[in-house]
């Protein structure tokens, strides 16, 4: 890929260039997550000229207070029922990138305090002229303790894990980063990356011109419910409305704008899907390969097409997590995936269903799958496979249970009465039928799960396992039949 600077500032950065460059350019805040010593704070002070040469403040958010943030209240103010501070060096009132770290370890005082800095651009209601922060984190306090508070996160536009270099590196790698560590100067200049910023920024504004938010409008329009669906399946993770209504398509066209300076064919579809990287499923923590199928699938609208059947079943498949939910897709849908997906992709999407439902050990959904399968037609290898694994767990469970309630039928001088009487005959009846086993019917389903789970669950069930087990069924799930 073609890169414009950082790739002469810091060795192994270059992936991260769209959108660090195209977030900076547009005034936008966002977070590093890395280790110490991985050039975090470097960068930033590096990228900081192009807003001007004294531009630059580090915090430390575990140490940081009011007073070294912006200053001593300033009692002469505060007697006429104003609040002004007194300024000094680091305070934050002429800064115009700010690097916070350790964003994650801030007392919940301190981000509060962060939190009116990122959402009004002001500090106890005075104005702040700051362009970007920048704030760093360790990945161990981001994904494990992840304390920062949801309301503070949802102010940065990205989250942007950075190279550590701890493995496949060669000793191209180390005299880069040597020579780039040791060196006298800087082979950026603060004009230079003015110009960049500017051309960015006019990048951004042509985008603008060309409809490119009516296309992206269209394009979150169809990926957005999905993703709310699967990030509530896989973590039941929240993604509020200002994230996908006002920061995603914010950092589209930031990312979009630097691909358009570097000539790519499509900005757009590329902008969208580093947005989706960074502003989705690392922000988030959601699945980035599901984020990439939604993409791959609604791309397409992004250079102001239509999407297509085939398209929207690719999107909704990788959507839904629940496998009895794509079980129930598959039944209402099959004409139409027959017709738009090839055979390969269907194959693949049966076998991923199928070795979900194996991982899970689920009995039931095992059994749908089976019913499903048989009913829309299909008849290729998994549908053997499921069968011969249904049929060996059903006959074993039969070898397993039989004999035990027969025997207490035979013997029985407890006079087992009502329901549970009927209950027991009908389990019964059900486990001598050679057809029951093998009968693919949705409607043996409650009933063969019932047997199944009862059989696992025992390793020599007694007659009193098995009544204590179907005095806990409703009668009708074993009634079906």
């Amino acid at each position: 890929m073609k890169t414009l600077l950082l790739n002469r500032l810091m060795h192994g950065y270059e992936e991260l260039e769209p959108v660090i460059l195209g977030l900076m350019a547009m005034d936008k805040s966002f977070i590093l997550i890395g280790r110490h010593g991985t050039g975090k704070t470097k960068l930033a002070k590096s990228l900081s000229r192009g807003f001007g040469e004294s531009s630059f403040v580090f915090y430390d958010a575990t140490k940081d207070d009011l007073i070294s943030i912006a200053g001593i209240p300033d009692p002469e103010s505060i007697k006429i029922g104003k609040l002004r501070f007194i300024g000094h060096e680091r305070s934050i009132w002429d800064k115009t990138v700010i690097v916070v770290d350790e964003i994650t370890r801030a007392s919940k005082e301190n981000q509060n305090l962060w939190l009116e800095i990122l959402e009004e651009r002001t500090c106890f209601g005075i104005p702040l002229k700051y362009r970007s922060i920048i704030a760093t984190a360790n990945p161990e306090s981001y994904a494990a303790a992840f304390q920062l508070d949801e309301a503070l996160l949802d102010r940065f536009y990205a989250v942007i894990p950075v190279p550590e270099m701890q493995s496949g590196i060669n000793s191209y790698d180390i005299k880069k980063m040597v020579n780039l560590s040791m060196k006298i100067g800087d082979s950026v200049t603060h004009d230079e990356i003015i110009r960049i910023f500017s051309e960015i920024k006019s990048a951004h504004k042509d985008l603008i011109k060309e409809n490119a938010l009516e296309k992206v409008e269209r394009y979150l329009g169809e990926i957005i419910p999905p993703i709310l669906e699967m990030l509530k399946d896989q973590n039941n993770q929240y993604m509020s409305p200002r994230s996908y209504c006002h920061i995603l398509p914010e950092v589209i066209l930031a990312i979009a704008a630097y691909f358009k300076v570097i000539g790519a064919a499509e900005p757009l579809r590329d902008g969208a899907e580093q947005a989706l990287k960074y502003s989705v499923a690392t922000r988030l923590r959601a699945n980035p390969l599901a984020i990439e199928q939604h993409h791959k699938a609604a791309s397409i609208l992004l250079r102001g097409g239509t999407m297509k059947t085939g398209e929207k079943l690719r999107m909704d498949l990788c959507t839904i997590n629940d496998t009895e939910a794509q079980l129930a897709y598959i039944t209402n849908n099959w004409s139409s995936m027959i017709a738009e997906l090839t055979k390969d992709e269907l194959e693949k999407t049966i076998r991923k269903i199928y070795k979900e439902i194996n991982e899970s050990k689920n009995n039931k959904a095992l059994l749908i799958m089976q019913a499903v399968l048989s009913n829309v037609g299909y008849s290729g290898d998994i549908l053997r496979q499921v069968k011969g694994q249904l049929n060996a767990s059903l006959f074993k469970a039969r070898r397993k249970l039989l004999p035990v309630i027969q025997k207490y039928l035979l013997t029985d001088t407890n006079e087992l009465l009502g329901v549970m009487k009927e209950k027991i005959l009908l389990l019964e009846s059900l486990l001598k039928d050679s057809k029951f086993i093998t009968d693919a019917h949705s409607g043996l389903v409650l009933s063969k799960t019932l047997i199944m789970n009862i059989s696992d669950k025992y390793d020599k069930p007694g007659v009193n396992d098995i009544l204590n087990e179907i005095s806990m069924i409703e009668f009708e799930t074993i009634k079906e039949l």
